[in-house]
């Protein structure tokens, strides 16, 4: 039994040289029948790694530039909705300049009219007043066809009459 493992274990010239021809054979024929194929295996690997690596930057950037439109888009949504505030703001206050010009035209008409008013009552009060006195010249003149005045008198009687007059307006 020792010789058996004696023989696995020991180097024999004859097999030695077998065996290193057996390896150089078999790498001819491998790299004659298949060296070309892997490599080319290989090579498409790597080309489609490398492809892989440029799409991601692609897709990258593509996402930067889609991120920087948005951002953009963002920014002049906003500008937008700010001005349109402002521009409701600025409308909604002419407006309320307008309702209040407004108001105040009426206000100030409406006080014309009440003054106008006051000043065609107070010219009907000053006609009826006239009446009256012309009524109460009148009664009198009846009174002084019933006497008779001399000047002084009758200058008398209608200052008296008058001074009545004003203290009754």
């Amino acid at each position: 039994m020792d010789a058996i493992y004696q023989s696995l274990v020991a180097v024999n010239p004859v097999t030695l040289i077998a065996q290193i021809c057996n390896l150089f054979l078999q790498m001819f024929v491998v790299k004659k029948f298949f060296l070309n194929k892997v490599l080319a295996i290989l090579d498409a690997r790597r080309e489609a790694a490398d492809k892989e690596i440029v799409d991601a930057k692609n897709a990258r950037e593509e996402a930067m530039n889609i991120k920087a439109t948005y951002e953009e888009n963002m920014r002049q949504a906003k500008a937008e909705a700010t001005a349109l505030l402002s521009q409701a703001q600025k409308t909604a206050s002419a407006r309320s300049e307008e309702i209040i010009n407004q108001a105040q035209a009426q206000a100030a008409q409406i006080k014309e009219k009440a003054a106008a008013d006051i000043a065609q009552e107070k010219k009907k009060a000053i006609n009826d007043a006239k009446d009256e006195i012309s009524g109460i010249s009148m009664a009198i003149a009846e009174k002084v066809v019933e006497r008779q005045l001399n000047a002084a008198d009758q200058q008398k009687l209608i200052d008296q009459f008058i001074n009545d007059l004003g203290d009754a307006l």
